[in-house]
C-alpha cells in the first residue's frame, strides 16, 4: 500500500511511541502496538517475514514463556483467569514476531529511540512531581500516590535503567556535562519519592560495572585501594544496619519508662507493657490517658482522635509514638507541650519529632525496620510493604512445597495464594491477600521447579549465546531485571512486561542480527 520508506517511517513512529507511551499509561502502549502491528501487516511480505522470524532460534526462546503459560493453560482449574495470564504474556510474542521480521535499527535510528524514551522518563517524573505538590486535585495520602502511571516501584526500576542510559550516552559522546541536569533531577526525583527499591538496584548494577572496568583497565594497586574501601564500607554498613535494627529498644534505666499512677488532673494512667516498643528509648504504651489526650487533641486538631493520620495510620498510636519521641507523658498537660508543627506532625503521620526534617528516603528505611519489628513480634501486616512480602513469600514456599515439580498452573495462582492464606491462618486481611511480589516465586508457583529451570534458561541463554553482539545497555538492563524480579512480579502486569519485552527483544533482535551478519 505504501512505499518500504514509509513503511519503515510508521515502524519507527510505532515503535517510539511505544517505548515512550510506555511511561504513561497502557493506553498509550495498547494504541502503539496496534500501529506496529497494522504496518507490519499492511507491508505484506509475509513468506519473507516468516521465513526471518523462523530462522531464527532466538525466536523460540522469546517465545518459551509464553509456551510455558499455554502447558499450564491445560491443567488450571480457573480459566478465566488462565486466559486473563495468557492474555498479559501475548505482547512478548507480538515483539518477537515483529522485531525479528523488521530490518533492524541503525546506531541513528537506535539512539533516537533512546532519546525518545529518556524524554518520556523525564516528562512523566516532572508531571508527578508537580501532581504531588497539589497541581491537579488529586489527594496525595501516600506519596507513592503521585507515581499516577504506573506503580511505583516499577517506575523507580524504569528511572535507574534510564540514569545508566544517560550515563552510557553521555560518557560515548563526552557530554557528561551537558547530560550531568538530568540524572541530578532523576536522583533528586528517587530520593524525594522514597524510592528505595530503584535506588538500591541502581548502586547495586553501577557499583559492579564499576568494579568490572576497574578490573579490566585501572592499576592493580588502585584497585587494591578501592576494593579496601570497599570492603570497608560494606563492613560499616552492616554494623549501621545492626545497629538501627535496635532503634525501637527502650533505653534501660531511662527514668522516663517508670510506671505513674495518676495524671496531674487526678486521672489514672493506663499501662501496657506487653509491646515493648520506644521512640527515642522511651515506651510508647505506657503512661497515657485516652480520655485527657482525646479532649485535649480534638481542641487542636480536626483529625478524630479515633480515626486515621493522613498516611492511614492509627491516629491514636501515632500520637502516642510521637509524644514518646519528645519524652511526654500522653495526657492533658504532655498535649499542650505540643506546638503547632507538632500537630501538623502528628496528622502528617510523623511519628518521631526528629523524622520531621529527615530525607524521604530516612523515613522510608526507619518504616521498613518498624514494619520488620512487627512482623517478628507476629503482628498482622496488612498494609505495610515489607512485612506483607514476607507474608507473600512465605506462603509462595508453601505453596511450591505441595506442587514442587509442575505448580499450580496457569492462572490458578491467585486461588492457590487465597487457599494457603487460610491454611497457615494468615493475619493478612482480605484486600491485602495478593499474590507473590516476586517474579521467581510466581513462576515456581505456577509451573513447579520444570518452569523456573525454563525461566531462568530463557533469561540467560541469550546472554550466553551473543554475548559477543549484544548492546552494552543490555547487561545493565538484564542485571536491573534480574534483581527487581526479587521483588516484584514484574510480568504479572501490562507495564512491567512491556518494559521487560520491548528492552529483551530489541537487545536480542540487533544482536541476532549482528550474529547471523558475522
Amino acid at each position: 500500500m505504501f512505499s518500504e520508506n514509509w513503511h519503515r517511517r510508521f515502524f519507527l513512529f510505532g515503535l517510539i511511541s511505544l517505548f515512550s507511551g510506555l511511561l504513561f499509561g497502557s493506553a498509550l502502549i495498547s494504541i502503539s502496538q496496534f500501529i506496529l502491528g497494522l504496518n507490519w501487516f499492511l507491508e505484506k511480505r509475509y513468506t519473507e517475514k516468516l521465513k526471518s522470524i523462523f530462522s531464527n532460534p532466538y525466536f523460540y526462546i522469546l517465545c518459551s514463556v509464553f509456551i510455558l503459560h499455554i502447558i499450564g493453560f491445560t491443567y488450571t482449574s480457573d480459566i478465566y483467569a488462565g486466559l486473563n495470564d495468557l492474555k498479559t504474556k501475548v505482547p512478548l510474542v507480538i515483539f518477537a514476531i515483529i522485531f525479528l521480521s523488521t530490518k533492524p535499527l541503525s546506531a541513528k535510528e537506535f539512539e533516537w529511540l533512546f532519546n525518545f524514551f529518556i524524554a518520556s522518563v523525564v516528562i512523566s517524573s516532572v508531571w508527578c512531581f508537580l501532581v504531588y505538590n497539589g497541581i491537579t486535585y488529586k489527594k496525595i495520602i501516600d506519596i507513592r500516590d503521585a507515581s499516577v502511571f504506573m506503580s511505583h516501584i516499577r517506575f523507580s526500576i524504569i528511572i535507574a535503567f534510564t540514569i545508566l542510559s544517560i550515563c552510557y550516552f553521555s560518557f560515548s559522546k563526552k557530554t557528561i556535562i551537558l547530560a550531568s541536569p538530568l540524572i541530578i533531577w532523576l536522583l533528586y526525583f528517587m530520593l524525594t519519592f522514597q524510592m528505595a527499591t530503584g535506588l538500591i538496584i541502581l548502586v547495586v548494577v553501577a557499583t559492579t560495572f564499576v568494579i568490572i572496568y576497574m578490573l579490566k583497565y585501572v592499576n592493580k594497586y588502585v584497585n587494591l585501594i578501592v576494593f579496601s574501601s570497599l570492603i570497608c564500607l560494606s563492613y560499616l554498613s552492616f554494623l549501621k544496619i545492626k545497629s538501627d535494627l535496635t532503634i525501637y529498644n527502650k533505653h534501660p534505666l531511662n527514668p522516663y519508662n517508670q510506671l505513674l499512677k495518676t495524671t496531674a488532673n487526678n486521672n489514672l494512667y493506663a499501662q501496657d507493657t506487653t509491646l515493648n516498643l520506644a521512640e527515642n528509648g522511651n515506651l510508647i504504651t505506657v503512661n497515657f490517658c485516652d480520655a485527657e489526650l482525646k479532649k485535649e487533641w480534638e481542641k487542636r486538631s480536626k483529625l478524630n482522635f479515633n480515626e486515621y493520620d493522613h498516611k492511614g495510620n492509627n491516629l491514636r498510636f501515632t500520637i502516642y509514638r510521637y509524644m514518646s519521641s519528645k519524652g511526654l507523658t500522653k495526657d492533658s498537660i504532655g498535649i499542650n507541650h505540643l506546638d503547632f508543627d507538632d500537630i501538623k506532625h502528628i496528622e502528617n503521620g510523623v511519628s518521631n519529632y526528629k523524622y520531621a526534617n529527615n530525607t524521604g528516603l530516612e523515613q522510608k528505611w526507619r518504616e521498613l525496620i518498624w514494619e520488620y519489628n512487627g512482623y517478628k513480634r507476629d503482628e498482622n501486616p496488612s498494609g505495610h510493604t515489607l512485612s506483607m512480602r514476607l507474608e507473600f513469600w512465605k506462603t509462595a514456599l508453601y505453596i511450591i512445597k505441595q506442587n514442587p515439580l509442575l505448580g499450580v498452573g496457569t492462572g490458578d495462582i491467585q486461588v492457590s495464594f487465597n487457599q494457603a492464606y487460610n491454611e497457615t491462618q494468615s493475619k493478612l486481611i482480605k484486600e491485602w491477600r495478593l499474590k507473590c511480589h516476586n517474579q521467581y516465586f510466581a513462576i515456581m508457583v505456577a509451573f513447579g521447579l520444570f518452569g523456573f529451570f525454563l525461566f531462568i534458561g530463557y533469561l540467560i541463554i541469550p546472554a550466553l549465546k551473543l554475548r559477543k553482539e549484544l548492546h552494552p545497555l543490555y547487561w545493565p538492563f538484564i542485571l536491573i531485571i534480574l534483581l527487581s524480579f526479587l521483588t516484584e512480579d514484574t510480568l504479572e502486569s501490562q507495564a512491567g512486561l512491556t518494559f521487560f519485552g520491548i528492552f529483551n527483544t530489541l537487545f536480542i533482535w540487533l544482536a541476532s542480527y549482528k550474529e547471523e551478519k558475522n
